[in-house]
């Protein structure tokens, strides 16, 4: 594991399980592709000028992943660590917050992908507010 991709995610919270080269599922740049582009529709849209919104563009992502499944019940999913890094296996825990990705512009991409590649939930930063945006993979169901 890449320290720096490591400490990454845990300065969000997020419990680094391991490295992991994806398996049955997406790659995280056929996940990207399908995911964020310049026709994607979001699912929750927040203003990200208005109060509160890192709180909630967290705990949009939190339930839509959870809802979508790709979350798994102990709280385990695959984490984005880059096109070329891949997939990183990591756990939400109580102090997990996915706005705290950011990067130090203000610009957010946070991918997700259940461990059995079916679904993605990402979270991104386009032009004033934030994104939560979700696919379905049926050829990996």
């Amino acid at each position: 594991m890449d320290a720096e991709i490591t400490s990454r995610f845990q300065s969000a919270g997020l419990e680094v399980i391991g490295g992991c080269s994806g398996g049955r599922g997406p790659s995280v740049a056929e996940a990207f592709r399908r995911v964020v582009h310049i026709d994607a529709e979001p699912v929750d849209r927040i203003q990200r000028n208005e109060s509160g919104a890192a709180r909630r563009v967290d705990e949009f992502w939190k339930d839509r992943a959870r809802n979508g499944r790709v979350v798994a019940d102990d709280g385990s999913f695959l984490a984005a660590a880059g096109i070329d890094y891949g997939w990183v296996h990591v756990r939400l825990t109580e102090n997990t917050d996915i706005s705290a990705m950011e990067d130090p512009e203000g610009g957010l991409l946070f991918i997700a992908r259940s461990m059995s590649g079916h679904n993605v939930c990402a979270a991104s930063t386009e032009e004033g507010e934030y994104w939560i945006l979700e696919l379905e993979f049926p050829e990996f169901s």
